[in-house]
C-alpha cells in the first residue's frame, strides 16, 4: 500500500513539473547586453486580456525590447498588482553586468520598487541609474509565465513586446514609464512580454 502511495505522489509530482515547466520554442543569438533598449512608437491598437480579477485593457504606448543580465527577480501573488503582472526583473545592462560595476554595485527589490547600492561615489551613479531598471512582467502567454517565473539573477535574457497602459472598468490603472532615465515611482516599464529569451532557450 504504502509503495501505491510512493508510485501516486511520484506521478502527481511528474506531471506537476511537466505542466509548470516552460517550453522552448527554439534557440536565439547570444544575448548581448551592451546595446541599449529598443523602444520605438508603436501603431497597434489597444487589446483586452482576462485575468482572475477580471478583463484589463492594454493600451499599446511602445514596442520594446531589452537585452540585459538579471540583477534580482521578485515573485508576487497576494500584492494588488500580482494578478496582472506575477513578476518583477531588475534588469542591468550597458555595462553594468561587467567590471568595475558587477562586483560593487548591489541590488534589492521590496514593494515594486528597486534599490541598489555602491561602496563608493567613484563609480558614475548617473550611468548606473540609466542603464538599469526594475520592470514589471506581464507574461503574454501561459508559457511565457511560466518562463518569466523561472528567471534567476545572473540569468542572461531577452524581453521583447511592448511598454503598456493599463486599465479595468473599476478605476485600476496602471502605467508604464517611458524612460530610462527617470526614477522614484512611476519610473518602473511595465512591460507585455511577447517573447522571452533566457541564456540561448527562446519562450513564446
Amino acid at each position: 500500500m504504502n509503495k501505491l502511495w510512493l508510485l501516486l505522489a511520484a506521478v502527481v509530482f511528474a506531471g506537476y513539473w511537466l505542466v509548470s515547466r516552460p517550453s522552448a520554442a527554439g534557440a536565439g543569438d547570444p544575448v548581448d547586453w551592451s546595446e541599449e533598449p529598443y523602444q520605438e512608437e508603436t501603431d497597434e491598437e489597444p487589446f483586452e486580456i482576462e485575468t482572475r480579477k477580471g478583463t484589463v485593457t492594454l493600451a499599446p504606448l511602445a514596442d520594446f525590447e531589452v537585452s540585459a543580465v538579471v540583477a534580482g527577480a521578485e515573485r508576487y501573488r497576494l500584492d494588488g498588482g500580482a494578478f496582472l503582472s506575477p513578476v518583477d526583473l531588475a534588469l542591468t545592462w550597458g555595462e553594468l553586468p561587467e567590471e568595475p560595476y558587477k562586483s560593487q554595485v548591489s541590488y534589492d527589490q521590496s514593494a515594486r520598487f528597486y534599490y541598489w547600492r555602491v561602496p563608493t561615489r567613484e563609480l558614475d551613479l548617473r550611468y548606473i541609474q540609466q542603464h538599469s531598471s526594475n520592470m514589471h512582467m506581464i507574461p503574454g502567454s501561459p508559457n511565457v509565465r511560466r518562463a518569466l517565473l523561472a528567471v534567476d539573477p545572473g540569468d542572461e535574457v531577452r524581453v521583447s513586446g511592448l511598454l503598456v497602459y493599463a486599465s479595468m472598468a473599476d478605476g485600476y490603472n496602471w502605467k508604464s514609464s517611458l524612460s530610462r532615465t527617470d526614477s522614484g515611482p512611476g519610473a518602473c516599464e511595465l512591460v507585455w512580454v511577447e517573447e522571452l529569451q533566457i541564456g540561448e532557450k527562446v519562450y513564446r
